[in-house]
């Protein structure tokens, strides 16, 4: 399977997963949750610092929300150049 349709099918996937009314409201509290559109550092109360570790989980939230909305949004015109690139290498 080449990997246009590797992604083909799990575009397919997470746009049947996430489509419903209730998904909505699931990826409306992941986006909440996720902070995403925030910036990721997190500090610590205690010692006033940027929390590294706390930083790095906020960083792994973000990027799978990311990944979720990147996998509803793409459409076939970027497969497409995807495909073309892959095919002239």
């Amino acid at each position: 399977m080449s990997m246009i349709d590797r992604i083909l099918r799990r575009r397919s996937h997470y746009r049947v997963t996430f489509q419903s009314d209730s998904a909505r409201h699931v990826l409306a509290d992941l986006r909440r949750f996720c902070r995403y559109g925030e910036s990721p550092l997190v500090v610590s109360t205690m010692r006033q610092q940027a929390d590294p570790i706390a930083t790095a989980v906020q960083i792994g939230r973000q990027e799978v929300f990311q990944r979720i909305v990147a996998h509803l949004h793409i459409d076939d015109a970027q497969l497409l150049k995807l495909k073309e690139e892959a095919d002239n290498d």
